[in-house]
């Protein structure tokens, strides 16, 4: 199952331990800025104060985030921008984000959360190291949940990843698969890449062209995946193409931004945002 279940068991300790936190810092792919969000944030964080990050800009259409970054400051939240694998993370905690939290207290403490792959573990294993402590007698520790000192004055909250227990909004999905934040079942794959394929023909022809290397551009996602295969060489023992293959092969070094940046998410996606 995409849905397992300490993810279920997550979103309990992120509540239950919600009171030993000042704030929260949202992680999300800069590729999918809404669909990146799909957990129950507003009952999970209720009114805490949050960061949204828009983390690996590097490798995201950039033009196409003015937006997002509007939404959610109508919606009362910071955002930053970053690249947590191109940056000095330490630094980025230290210089930005601790400064964008109010300070009520001589210890900033703030819990860290997002789906998976949207760079939680970029942020907490670089600066973890000999200067990482698991407090045991800190209030909030408990197995699966750690603290991060950052310094003496700021303190962060590793949490597991986090999605909701059913996604029906299938562009959603699609999204997530894409940007690598959902393994999927097996029937999910060629829907996410048919998907992929109409979308980036229409709005990012180059990363077709990218991945087959080509300018030639397929009319229909079989014939992508038939080249795709046939470029890597990709056969099976038979002497056909290997489309598992191409299809495993194409959705990580799509979901690792090597064919090309790109924003999934457009307001006209979601009936909520028209």
């Amino acid at each position: 199952m995409w849905y397992p279940g300490h993810i279920k068991k997550a979103k309990g300790k992120i509540k239950t331990y919600l009171k030993t936190v000042q704030g929260i810092l949202e992680l999300v792919d800069a590729r999918a800025p809404y669909a990146s969000r799909a957990y129950e944030y507003d009952n999970l964080f209720m009114n805490k104060e949050r960061i949204i990050v828009f983390n690996k800009v590097d490798i995201a259409d950039e033009s196409k985030l003015s937006f997002w970054k509007n939404y959610y400051k109508t919606k009362g939240y910071k955002v930053l921008k970053t690249s947590l694998k191109k940056v000095s993370v330490r630094s980025f905690l230290t210089k930005v984000v601790y400064k964008s939290f109010p300070k009520k207290f001589s210890e900033l403490r703030v819990m860290v959360a997002g789906i998976p792959n949207v760079g939680k573990s970029t942020l907490i294993n670089s600066i973890k190291g000999k200067k990482a402590l698991r407090v045991g007698n800190t209030p909030g520790v408990t197995r699966g949940l750690q603290w991060i000192s950052v310094n003496d004055q700021f303190m962060l909250l590793d949490t597991p990843g986090i999605l909701y227990s059913e996604i029906y909004n299938k562009k959603i999905l699609y999204k997530l698969i894409l940007i690598g934040s959902l393994k999927p079942e097996e029937d999910e794959k060629e829907f996410a890449i048919e998907y992929g394929f109409n979308f980036f023909k229409e709005m990012y022809p180059n990363i077709i062209k990218n991945a087959l290397k080509s300018d030639y551009m397929p009319e229909e996602y079989p014939e992508f995946l038939n080249l795709f295969a046939k470029k890597r060489n990709f056969i099976t023992s038979g002497n056909n193409y290997d489309i598992e293959r191409a299809i495993n092969t194409f959705l990580k070094e799509l979901s690792d931004g090597k064919y090309g940046k790109v924003v999934y998410d457009y307001p006209e996606d979601y009936d909520i945002l028209k």
